[in-house]
C-alpha cells in the first residue's frame, strides 16, 4: 500500500493564527489600541477621581487584557466566513469614504481601455 503524502505547501503562504482567529499582526494592532485607550480612559478616571494619575496607568495594564479578548473575538466574528483580506480592505474603503485616508484600491466605474490599437481594422 502507497501511502500519500496530505501536505499542502500553498497553506505557508498565509500569517498563522495565533489567538481568536487573528494573525500576529492584527493581535499587535488590537493590543496596541487597547492599551492606549485604557491607559488614556483610566488614567484620566483616576485623576478626575482620586487625584493620582499613574494609579490609572497601572490600572490600564490588567484592563487591557479584557479589552483584547473582547476586540479580538468582535475581529473574529467580523472575519468569520469572509475571503483572507476581506476585513482589511472594507476598513481602507471605509476609511476613504470618511475622507481619512486613500484606499490603494481603484474605485472607478467606467470603460477601462487596454491601450492597444491595431491599425487598419
Amino acid at each position: 500500500m502507497v501511502r500519500e503524502n496530505d501536505f499542502l505547501p500553498n497553506r505557508l503562504n498565509f500569517d498563522a493564527v495565533i489567538f481568536c482567529g487573528c494573525t500576529f499582526k492584527e493581535m499587535q494592532i488590537i493590543a496596541i489600541i487597547s492599551l492606549v485607550t485604557c491607559m488614556v480612559l483610566m488614567g484620566t478616571i483616576t485623576e478626575v477621581l482620586f487625584g493620582m494619575l499613574l494609579i490609572g496607568v497601572g490600572l490600564a495594564f490588567p484592563a487591557c487584557v479584557g479589552m483584547v479578548w473582547i476586540l479580538a473575538i468582535i475581529f473574529q466574528k467580523a472575519k468569520q466566513g469572509k475571503p483572507k483580506g476581506y476585513v482589511k480592505q472594507r476598513f481602507y474603503l471605509w476609511l476613504e469614504d470618511k475622507g481619512i485616508l486613500k484606499s490603494p484600491y481603484v474605485r472607478t466605474s467606467s470603460k477601462w481601455s487596454i491601450g492597444r490599437y491595431i491599425d487598419g481594422e
